[in-house]
């Protein structure tokens, strides 16, 4: 059989909330300095802006993740860490959003290895390459904005495999890897 290669998705809604934010932030300072002549409260809000520009993007371009489909096996990569899946471990592959995800882990908190929903967020989500609401530096405000977004639609993939164990993946095209793990787990 064929192997087939699936990229990541790449979200940047942490920088782009920032960058919306920007004009919240920096206004009361231009108001400040307009009026008293001091425009201290500006350079600090602006400073504090670019820092928080910053470390969004960092955020948001940290997680980096490969999918590969492989004669009769599903091999997953981080830089950090790899793992490899045979098909015939995987028990179904299932679109999920994020509203999903985070539900699941919730309600299901021993799908990652027995452990509780803080301990097994890392083992759910070790090779999803997006946010899905516990990472970010919104504090949870702009939840809902993203959730609601078109491309946040069944965007994700839920693997869970014959083990009971459950992993979060994040394939650009999700329905494309779904069909393919489906054909493969058919012919196995």
């Amino acid at each position: 059989m064929s192997h087939k290669r699936f990229r990541t998705q790449r979200h940047w809604h942490n920088t782009l909330i920032m960058v919306w934010g920007i004009p919240f932030l920096v206004l009361p300072g231009i108001i400040v300095g307009a009026s008293s002549g001091k425009f201290l409260l500006f350079q600090v809000s602006l400073g504090l802006s670019m820092l928080g520009i910053l470390l969004a993007a960092r955020r948001d371009s940290s997680r980096k993740a490969t999918y590969r489909i492989e004669d009769d096996r599903l091999v997953l990569a981080t830089p950090t860490d790899s793992r490899t899946i045979r098909i015939g471990e995987i028990a179904d592959s299932s679109l999920l959003d994020r509203v999903g995800a985070r539900a699941y882990l919730k309600h299901h908190p021993g799908a990652a290895k027995g452990q509780g929903a803080e301990e097994g967020m890392d083992p759910f989500m070790r090779f999803c390459t997006v946010d899905i609401g516990f990472r970010s530096y919104t504090l949870g405000a702009a939840r809902r904005l993203i959730d609601r977004l078109p491309s946040a639609k069944a965007d994700l993939l839920l693997l869970r495999l014959r083990t009971g164990e459950v992993l979060l993946l994040s394939p650009l095209h999700a329905q494309d890897m779904v069909d393919t793990i489906g054909r493969r787990t058919l012919g196995a």
